[in-house]
């Protein structure tokens, strides 16, 4: 019966593209298609200065209404609000704007909250997801409603909204990220992918509360890792378990979920490539006393990271494993203070919660 109801949402998601509204949305295609092509006919400067921003500024705001709603109709179904992105500008928790600098990710934007309450929780969350597509539909609609003549402006807007709003209703992978559509499908027709992904909702959102990771909920564990695929669902939640198996000192399982990670890191962004990369450096030389082999892992990092502290992290478990405890702390409170700069709230706190427990343990 989920099914039945997802392949109809879809349905009607396809005919307000194909079929709604009748033959006015359509000329507008055709005029932005004639635009286009008069434009690149006489090459003129003043066109292409109009043109560009207006195709800019029109795909900015049909991304900005998509996330938004993603993230409205989240808190008011019970999630925790942590950031927001359009484009390359990032919104955090409480209210600190940022120039996002990651790439990699195949998304354009992203609304990224956490669950506060677990009730109902796939329904709510459904309702988080349709809340963006539907969103981009709803906005067409209105536009056209407006008694207003349509120009250029208008017609890059509703074909962008109609791109993301139909596009994000079917089930798709674009790198690390997996369409709205695709995150439906999996929640209601299958059920162990969809509850490890709501298993790692609620163990990220543990973290976020301040739960050690050793103590990480052994339900939530057991589903988050119940099945491996080409999925980045895979890669997350074997991090998560490597991370408990860590700090439990279970080296072994922490080995095995480090070797998962690293088989699929491919499907995931740059960002955590590298950053399975330095916990991988850090399990070497912490766990295992390997600092030749810590050192070749460390210098496959690129120096240029997203998270500039990751290096710094490698380089303090090496320093640790050669000895030079007094460098090891020095170089964590240099990682610290990076960490500290973050904009992003939830990042911010669970990151530095880790890098103050290893210091008290060399201390």
């Amino acid at each position: 019966m989920s099914i039945v109801i997802w392949l109809l949402l879809v349905i009607a998601g396809a005919m307000t593209y194909y079929f709604w509204p009748p033959s006015s949305v359509r000329s507008l295609m055709r005029d932005l298609a004639s635009g286009m092509g008069e434009i690149s006919g006489n090459h003129s400067a003043v066109g292409w200065v109009l043109f560009l921003p207006c195709v800019f500024v029109a795909t900015f705001l049909a991304v900005a209404i998509h996330e938004s709603s993603h993230a409205l109709v989240g808190v008011l179904a019970g999630f925790h609000f942590n950031s927001l992105r359009i484009g390359r500008i990032q919104l955090d928790r409480p209210f600190r704007i940022s120039l996002y600098r990651g790439r990699g990710t195949g998304a354009g934007g992203w609304a990224s909250l956490f669950p506060v309450k677990q009730d109902k929780l796939i329904l709510r969350t459904v309702l988080m997801l349709l809340a963006g597509p539907f969103s981009n539909l709803i906005s067409v609609v209105l536009l056209y409603a407006l008694p207003y003549p349509k120009g250029m402006f208008s017609a890059w807007f509703i074909y962008v909204s109609l791109l993301l709003g139909v596009m994000n209703l079917f089930p798709f992978r674009s790198r690390a990220v997996i369409s709205d559509g695709g995150r439906i499908l999996m929640l209601l027709g299958n059920r162990a992918r969809g509850e490890r992904w709501l298993a790692i909702i609620k163990l990220v959102e543990e973290m976020r509360q301040g739960v050690p990771q050793e103590n990480f909920s052994p339900e939530f564990l057991a589903k988050a890792v119940a099945i491996q695929d080409k999925s980045p669902d895979t890669f997350t939640a074997h991090a998560l378990a490597y991370a408990a198996a860590f700090w439990q000192h279970k080296n072994e399982e922490a080995a095995e979920a480090l070797e998962i990670c690293l088989r699929y890191s491919n499907l995931v962004a740059p960002s955590q490539r590298q950053g399975i990369m330095v916990d991988t450096t850090i399990f070497l030389a912490r766990r295992r006393r390997q600092i030749d082999l810590a050192e070749k892992w460390l210098a496959d990092v690129s120096q240029k990271t997203e998270y500039p502290w990751l290096r710094l992290r490698g380089e303090a478990a090496i320093l640790e494993a050669k000895g030079d405890i007094s460098g090891a702390i020095q170089m964590l409170d240099e990682v610290e203070n990076m960490i500290l700069a973050t904009p992003n709230q939830a990042l911010r706190e669970m990151s530095v919660r880790g890098v103050r427990r290893w210091k008290a343990e060399l201390v």
